[in-house]
């Protein structure tokens, strides 16, 4: 059975509210790494997440990981003022049925994890502990380009999407991480062959290249 054109469209839609979220990179139908990760519940029964993206969040310079220790050969003065940006992982996974939703979803392998539904689908008492909830609603429903020269870092303006509950967050294995930062990397091949073309495009060029 295929994907219906609502569970895509959703996906879409939390591409562009992970980008909101001060995510750099964000893909759809990622694989996750789930090694040594603890379920708690049946309902966390699936590895293909339908949206994940990865970005920064910053920690007090006194809660840095333990291995970065080993590489302070320095001192800093007045320690508590900095913070230091680590990559975590936002995962949504769309439900468009109350069916779907029963059928299991990724719970536990993002650093923050959410389910995306229409409005009055999933109620926020039933999903499942630290997992957050965000609600669409299609008869509110708009987005655009933000214009504005200091958006605070939100390329867009959305409309008729709101959390109904904040999902809380999951230490996981710093692999799992990298292991999706990789994933991405390797699909997006456009700037490669972009480059590659550019390159080939000039090698015709005396001033460029001495062929």
């Amino acid at each position: 059975m295929g994907e219906s054109p609502r569970h895509l469209f959703l996906k879409q839609v939390g591409k562009l509210w992970l980008f909101n979220q001060m995510c750099h990179m964000v893909d759809t139908e990622v694989k996750l790494n789930q090694l040594g990760l603890h379920r708690y519940l049946e309902l966390d029964n699936k590895k293909v997440i339908d949206v994940v993206g990865v970005g920064l969040k910053y920690f007090p310079w006194r809660k840095r990981k333990t291995q970065d220790e080993e590489y302070d050969d320095f001192e800093l003065y007045k320690p508590d003022q900095y913070d230091i940006g680590y990559n975590v992982l936002r995962g949504i996974e769309v439900k468009v049925s109350r069916s779907d939703f029963k059928n299991g979803f990724i719970c536990t392998s993002s650093n923050y994890n959410y389910v995306l539904a229409p409005t009055k689908l999933v109620s926020p008492s039933i999903v499942p502990k630290g997992v957050g909830l965000i609600e669409f609603n299609r008869y509110k429903f708009n987005v655009e380009e933000n214009q504005e020269e200091n958006p605070n870092g939100r390329p867009f303006k959305l409309e008729g999407v709101r959390v109904l509950k904040r999902a809380q967050y999951r230490h996981i294995p710093q692999f799992h991480i990298d292991h999706v930062i990789s994933l991405i990397a390797q699909r997006n091949l456009a700037s490669k062959e972009d480059s590659l073309r550019e390159v080939l495009l000039g090698m015709d060029n005396r001033e460029l290249v001495y062929a």
